[in-house]
């Protein structure tokens, strides 16, 4: 009986160990993945800017910024948007998590653009130097002490 239990508490603590194994790899994709989502995103903002000098030079531009030809909200406009959601919605110095301000933003009738909404929401947030982040991996944010 005791051979019986030690050898269940060895398959469990195998199985325990292969667990928090993947559970670090899953972490370290994600943000792997995270950084990858955020060179695509300052690159799109390079090429849009390239676009309007392009625009500009050629003399097809009406002098609209690229973020007003399409309702959907990215780069540093998406940033802006939910910061100032943010100040208004949400108490100072009171944490949020991403999910719950992603909702606050649609709330407003604000479309998120990109393939992932959320992930695009995310990528703009998190680099804002108006928020910060609280804890390691939490996803919670707050507004930045002025």
């Amino acid at each position: 009986m005791i051979a019986a239990a030690e050898s269940l508490e060895g398959r469990l603590h195998a199985e325990y160990e292969r667990l928090a194994a993947r559970v670090e790899d899953q972490r370290a994709q994600a943000d792997r993945l995270r950084g990858l989502a955020d060179q695509l995103e300052e690159r799109t903002q390079r090429d849009e800017h390239l676009l309007e000098e392009l625009a500009a030079a050629l003399g097809v531009s009406t002098q609209l910024r690229i973020e007003s030809l399409s309702p959907m909200l990215r780069g540093q406009r998406l940033q802006e948007v939910a910061v100032d959601i943010l100040r208004t919605k949400w108490e100072p110095g009171r944490e949020i998590h991403y999910k719950q301000w992603f909702a606050l933003v649609q709330d407003e009738g604000h479309r998120i653009g990109g393939k992932d909404p959320l992930a695009t929401f995310l990528s703009q947030v998190h680099r804002a130097p108006e928020v910060e982040r609280t804890g390691r991996r939490t996803g919670r944010y707050r507004l930045a002490a002025a």
